[in-house]
Order: structure tokens, then sequence, then C-alpha cells
């Protein structure tokens, strides 16, 4: 793959977007795990997908989306957990991508989404979202990388969607100072503008809806007060579930 194919490519953005955000958080704070943890996430991810799939098909292939996963589970998965969570995380989503669906390209879960939440329950470790929570530049990074590639997709409605529900929900616990200030987050942005509008997990058709939905799941944890994990990726994987059940098949 040449650099023309790589940048044509909606992932190639999207990777070039999180080693900018990455960056961007190794200049806010440097540690050495914060380096060590991402780069072991990619490789894995990279590795384990690759065995995945020579096991299936006695092939190998090398792919983007792989790249993809390994970073978001590097900038979100908590670090100081240590290699074993981080690996762990790793192969959940690739045998969630592999084996969880119904046939090539057509798993239920998002395959970041999917492996941080159980690595993190396995581990009882918060989920960290480092790569994100650190103020106000990672929301421009994410807001000014991903809506041309969501634009380019016809996906940017899915983000913009849940943002409103999600602002009214911080809104109706809170100021309008506060609910802008809890919605206008890198954690939230992240999720939003990456996470949830992943193509293979996310139906194409009722983008509105589909936002609306993932921001709804959110409120019905707050509204019980139950919640495994963390309420933002619970939403999405339950959201995946129906997606996968009603919607995509």
């Amino acid at each position: 793959m040449n650099a023309k194919t790589f940048w044509a490519d909606s992932r190639g953005k999207v990777i070039v977007l999180l080693v900018f955000l990455w960056l961007a958080a190794l200049l806010h704070q440097f540690r050495a795990v914060f380096v060590s943890g991402v780069v072991f996430a990619v490789a894995a991810s990279v590795g384990l997908d690759v065995l995945f799939v020579w096991l299936r098909k006695k092939t190998t292939v090398v792919s983007l989306s792989s790249v993809v996963t390994g970073l978001l589970i590097g900038l979100i998965f908590d670090p100081f957990t240590g290699i074993v969570g981080i690996l762990t995380a790793c192969a959940i989503a690739s045998l969630g991508k592999a084996y969880l669906g119904a046939g090539e390209h057509q798993h239920i879960f998002n395959p970041a989404a999917l492996g941080i939440a159980a690595s993190s329950l396995l581990f009882s470790r918060s989920v960290a979202w480092w790569g994100a929570s650190w103020g106000m530049v990672p929301v421009g990074i994410i807001a000014v990388g991903m809506l041309p590639v969501l634009w380019k997709l016809r996906r940017h409605r899915m983000p913009i969607t849940f943002l409103l529900v999600y602002f009214a929900i911080n809104l109706a616990h809170g100021t309008v100072a506060s609910a802008i200030r809890l919605t206008i987050d890198g954690t939230v942005f992240l999720f939003a503008f990456v996470m949830l509008p992943e193509p293979k997990t996310a139906p194409f058709q009722g983008a509105w809806a589909w936002g609306a939905l993932v921001g709804l799941l959110v409120l019905v944890q707050n509204l019980l007060g139950y919640r495994v994990g963390d309420p933002l990726l619970l939403a999405l994987l339950v959201a995946n579930l129906y997606g996968f059940l009603f919607v995509r098949r």
C-alpha cells in the first residue's frame, strides 16, 4: 500500500488523526507507559488479527482496521494495568471481530469497545480515556480531523445527534454551563466521532436515530443507577447488538 492509497482510505485518515492525538497527549504529559502501551496495543492488535485470519483462511492479511483498533485501545485503556491487560483487550477485540458475527466483516460489536470494556471489567480497572481527557486541545483535534471524514462517509449525523442527546442529559442534571462543559469534552468527542460511527457496526440507514439511540442508552443507565463498567462503551455495545439483530440483518 502506497501513501496515496493509504490516505484515500478513510481508515488511513483516522490513523493519522489518532497518532496526532497521541503525540499531543505525550506533549501534554509524557510518561514512558503512554508510549509503550500504545505501541504494544497496535502491535498486539495487528498480530492477533493476522493470526486469526490465518487460522480461518490460511492467508496473511494486514488490515488498517487492526491499526485503528490498536490505537483506540492504547489511547483509551488504562496503560497502568500492564501489558497483560492491554493484550487481553486486543485479544477480545480480535476474537470478537473474527468469531462474533454473521460472516466476513459482519461482526456484531465495535472491536475496540468490546475489548476495552471486557478487559477493564476483568482487571477491575476504570476506563481511562487518557489520550483525550486532558483538555480542549483533543476536542479540536478530533472535531477538525473527523468531521471531513464522516461527512464524506455520510455519517456525520451520528455524532451530532448523540451530542445533542448527551447535552440534554447533562442539562437535566445541572446548568447550561456544566452541560456544555461535560459535552464538549475530549472523552465524549473521541467516543462520538470515532467509535460511535464505526462503519462495520453502525448501520448506514437511520444515522440520526443511531446517535440518539446510543445517547438514550446512556440516559437509561443514569435513570436506573445501574452501570457495568464505562457507560459510554456499554451503551455502544448494547446498541451494536440491537443494530445487528434488528437493523443490519
